[in-house]
């Protein structure tokens, strides 16, 4: 069971900073998992304006605090106020979360991670399978990275622009020596590449419930997927194309359990804690209080 925890001199604090008009439930769930720890430890929420970003690493470093994670439109951006950063987070300039080691500070995005922990939870091990990556954003580099860390067999990309999925797929290929293919979105090669996928991550803005005018050109892809396939995507709660997996019978994934697996990994990076899969439900139910309070202002 989770104790309270009582704040004094000894309190470890870090800090959720994302820009000044985000209202999250962030901290909710940090302090949940905190309190499951039962760590002597408070995450407090920080909006930052954009370029304001040296405000806090001075803070963090002068005042001597644990470290902070990250939200938009910050993960890039802290970059080059950082004295060491994880390479395949550099190399996709994406940091969600920092570590103050002894006033350096080390940052690292943890998206792919959690991803991969997400799907190993729902389908197991990820080595030796083929992955398709569709969208070249930051995540869409980070997700790749980490599944090829842990043992993918190959990587092929796909995005509307076929430059930047070229550049994911060379530098996945420069780090880890996988086979990969890079493409656009046409349909002939989407469906090619879904019928030899394992594991698809759909890791672009469409479906997420924030750009509704976003949408696939059609979804006939999903069809071509092999039985065994498991479908994730890094939005959530629920999209056309996790409906559709999911009505074929394939295992799907959604954003929700990247963002709660990657919790254990940020723990362990910042406290040097291992928490059991169980933990999550306390940081799930936290968040489900917060929001609902509130819903209620």
């Amino acid at each position: 069971m989770a104790m309270r925890v009582k704040y004094n001199l000894d309190t470890a604090v870090t800090l959720q900073v994302t820009g000044p008009s985000d209202r999250g439930a962030a901290c909710m769930l940090h302090n949940a998992m905190y309190g499951y720890a039962n760590l002597n430890a408070v995450d407090l929420h920080v909006g930052v304006e954009k370029g304001r970003l040296r405000c806090v690493t001075d803070a963090v470093r002068g005042l001597g605090l644990c470290g902070f994670s990250l939200g938009e439109p910050h993960k890039s951006d802290i970059i080059g106020l950082l004295d060491e950063v994880e390479p395949m987070s550099r190399a996709f300039r994406c940091v969600n979360t920092v570590v103050n080691r002894g006033g350096r500070l080390y940052g690292e995005g943890m998206d792919g991670v959690g991803m991969r922990m997400a799907i190993e939870q729902t389908a197991g091990p990820v080595r030796g399978r083929h992955v398709l990556i569709i969208g070249a954003g930051a995540v869409g580099g980070l997700i790749p990275a980490d599944l090829c860390r842990h043992g993918a067999a190959s990587v092929t990309i796909a995005n509307r622009t076929p430059s930047k999925a070229q550049f994911i797929a060379e530098t996945l290929h420069a780090h880890f020596g996988v086979p990969v293919r890079f493409g656009g979105l046409e349909p002939g090669f989407l469906e090619h590449a879904a019928a030899q996928a394992d594991l698809l991550v759909q890791c672009s803005s469409v479906g997420n419930p924030s750009h509704p005018e976003l949408r696939f050109e059609s979804l006939d892809f999903v069809d071509c997927l092999p039985a065994h396939c498991v479908a994730a995507d890094v939005n959530y709660p629920s999209n056309p194309f996790l409906e559709r997996a999911s009505a074929r019978g394939l295992a799907t994934v959604s954003g929700e359990g990247m963002l709660y697996c990657q919790q254990l990994a940020v723990m362990q990076l910042r406290f040097g804690v291992e928490l059991p899969q169980d933990s999550l439900r306390e940081g799930r139910e936290a968040v489900a209080v917060a929001l609902a309070l509130r819903a209620l202002r």
